[in-house]
């Protein structure tokens, strides 16, 4: 599931194009055994919620002991595939909120984010490398807060145009910023059901040749009805879950 939610994700700019999605998307595939785990200490999934009020103005901020600044919710998948339902556990359990909705299904942001080597509870957690995927998440402002004491030291609703001011970790702020644009610029009738999507990168660029090279050639080349569709059979059989959705624009060609 998880793999399938990183390769629908669509790129927001250069960074996430051209290096984190490409990155995490390969290091998942190449560690499927611990990328959900912390057993990989060098690299492994994270879930975030952004949290926002229904007119977009307003986000709700939580201070993080650790970092020592006010920032987003979220926290380690721990072996959990459904990277939303981390996202919205992680936000309740931070904040106290439970009527919390996804603005989308879908990721709404990918980075590569760093952590630097800190004190956890009784023992040293190394520097690291966190995967992590954000969801914008809606809230109601009157809701009641709960500060989880534990992890937290407060939980706050502030202006979303003057994030800036209330975290001292630039990187994120970046990261902060590209989720509010997303968030305003988001239209649900443009959105793809990620099970409609290609769930995978490379059965993306297959479907692209063979849709784009291998069907004209085929039509052009082959004249008889008879061998139209039994090469049409082939592809689908072939191209086994890679091409099953495209079975019918398939057949549509090759009948012409």
């Amino acid at each position: 599931m998880y793999l399938k939610q990183i390769a629908a994700y669509v790129p927001k700019n250069e960074q996430e194009k051209k290096a984190d999605k490409r990155i995490i998307y390969h290091y998942c595939k190449e560690h499927p055994h611990n990328v959900l785990t912390r057993q990989n200490e060098v690299a492994h999934l994270t879930s975030s919620g952004f949290i926002m009020n229904k007119d977009l103005t307003r986000v709700l901020v939580i201070y993080h002991k650790i970092y020592e600044a006010w920032g987003w919710t979220g926290g380690h998948v721990d072996g959990d595939t459904d990277l939303l339902k981390v996202a919205l556990k992680e936000a309740e359990e931070e904040t106290g909120l439970t009527r919390l909705r996804p603005l989308s299904e879908h990721i709404m942001s990918m980075d590569i984010l760093p952590v630097w080597g800190h004190v956890k509870g009784d023992g040293y957690v190394s520097a690291h490398l966190h995967y992590n995927v954000a969801y914008i998440l809606i809230a109601n402002e009157e809701d009641p807060l709960v500060m989880n004491e534990i992890e937290t030291g407060g939980v706050k609703w502030i202006d979303a145009d003057a994030i800036d001011q209330h975290s001292d970790e630039p990187d994120l702020v970046a990261v902060y910023h590209k989720l509010i644009e997303a968030a305003r610029n988001y239209d649900s009738t443009k959105e793809v059901p990620i099970e409609d999507d290609v769930a995978d990168d490379e059965y993306g660029s297959i479907t692209t040749a063979i849709k784009e090279t291998a069907i004209p050639i085929a039509l052009h080349e082959t004249q008889s009805a008879y061998y139209k569709a039994k090469l049409a059979k082939e592809v689908v059989v072939r191209s086994g879950k890679v091409l099953h959705k495209n079975s019918r624009y398939l057949f549509k060609r090759f009948k012409k």
